[in-house]
């Protein structure tokens, strides 16, 4: 088996198997501070969901051909905040009709639950983890979230659509 990791190219023989070769590729990945972001063996992709243990066993002697593409740390995470932007712009366009349904006093709560757990997943991402907190807590997007649940909470139509249009999507769109 030819196997190709980014530029490098290296021949497996003998009686390695699948589960081999992928430890190979993922230390020279880690050697190099990388990691794998794409297996292609003989022409198909393969996932995570794909490395059960019946493909793993197989002698690579079965296969032509594996390609291995790898990132830096840094280019995922640069990509992962690109993605989150977009993330924020659907975000936006979503909450939009949710601040003329409350405005109209038509609370749609099925879809704006929906929608704040979608916003979870995204504030899980941004102000989540060991990131950096800002000093004025009511510059984050946590904060003005967990006023607008209370406003909401309470019954107060208002504020819950102004805390959404005012406070919540600018945020968003920034």
């Amino acid at each position: 088996m030819r196997v190709q990791l980014d530029q490098e190219e290296w021949v497996v023989e003998g009686h390695a198997t699948l589960e081999d070769v992928f430890a190979d590729i993922s230390d020279r990945a880690h050697a190099r501070s990388r990691l794998v972001t794409k297996l292609q063996l003989d022409h198909r992709d393969i996932t995570d969901r794909d490395l059960d243990c019946s493909l793993l066993k197989q002698p690579a002697s079965q296969y032509e051909k594996l390609i291995a593409l790898t990132q830096s740390i840094a280019e995922l995470e640069h990509d992962a905040w690109i993605a989150a932007g977009r993330y924020a712009k659907l975000l936006y366009a979503e909450g939009m009709p949710l601040v003329e349904a409350w405005r109209a006093g038509t609370p749609r709560d099925h879809a704006m639950n929906e929608w704040l757990g979608r916003l979870a997943d995204y504030l899980e991402f941004t102000e989540g983890g060991d990131r950096q907190r800002p000093t004025d807590r009511r510059t984050s997007l946590s904060f003005w979230v967990q006023e607008l649940l209370a406003a909401r909470e309470r019954g107060d139509m208002v504020l819950t659509a102004d805390l959404l249009e005012y406070e919540i999507l600018p945020r968003l769109a920034a």
